[in-house]
């Protein structure tokens, strides 16, 4: 069985106290791969992952480098497991190594966000869907391939959140982007700098507004379905000024 080699970019789930000197050497959670069509063309399930070689050996690189001196491991996945459409992985840093404790600060401080995983994938359909694949490493990286791969700092709890809100109405995914967006700008200052965590206060806000947005929701009713998106767009910023959830001008 000899499977074609594809890379597939992840990306690192942050808590609240990911940065901090305080947080050198403990466990870095990971999504190391998520199902879904990739840039390649690969359609990537989760049925299809074999995990054994790699929990055999569950070295973290660098770039994808594994071979001479400079290709040493600066880690290891000290958990690998599949959660729903994800592969998760909790990745400690080699705390002997100088590059890898400075590769860990990178991602602490917000300036490295993604993973990047190697495979092996076999009897790949018309569809682009193979019939399964095999992780054989992991590795950090400035640049990765994957779509999907930003940092989640957090923000996946309270985008679920308000999806959650909305899920009836057929633009909810449009709003629910809108809603993280003024989040985004309120925590960054309008910045958009990638790899912010949202403070504490905006999550406080998110889940504060819950009972606010429902009302409104419910006030408002669906969308008309003759609505174009100059109608959607002020509905929702409409919707987002009455919850509190608009950055005052």
């Amino acid at each position: 069985m000899k499977g074609q080699r594809h890379y597939v970019r992840g990306y690192v789930q942050r808590a609240d106290d990911d940065g901090g000197g305080g947080s050198a050497g403990k466990a870095l959670r990971i999504v190391a791969a998520t199902a879904g069509r990739k840039d390649d063309g690969l359609n990537l399930t989760m049925e299809g992952a074999r995990l054994e070689r790699f929990e055999a050996n569950p070295v973290v690189g660098y770039g994808h480098s594994f071979w001479g001196r400079d290709g040493l491991p600066i880690g290891r996945s000290d958990k690998t497991w599949i959660d729903g459409d994800r592969l998760m992985m909790d990745v400690l840093f080699d705390q002997g190594d100088e590059f890898a404790r400075k590769v860990e600060d990178k991602y602490r401080g917000g300036f490295m966000n993604a993973f990047s995983i190697g495979f092996s994938a076999w009897n790949i359909g018309d569809d682009g869907t193979p019939e399964g694949w095999e992780l054989f490493e992991v590795s950090a990286v400035p640049l990765p391939m994957d779509p999907n791969a930003v940092v989640e700092s957090g923000r996946d709890s309270q985008l679920a959140l308000v999806r959650g809100l909305v899920a009836d109405l057929p633009d909810a995914e449009a709003f629910a982007q809108a809603v993280m967006a003024h989040l985004d700008a309120l925590q960054t200052g309008g910045t958009g700098r990638a790899g912010a965590v949202l403070s504490k206060k905006n999550k406080t806000l998110v889940q504060n507004a819950r009972d606010a947005l429902t009302e409104l929701l419910d006030a408002a009713g669906g969308p008309d379905e003759a609505d174009d998106d100059e109608a959607r767009a002020r509905r929702e910023q409409r919707l987002l000024r009455l919850a509190g959830l608009r950055a005052a001008n």
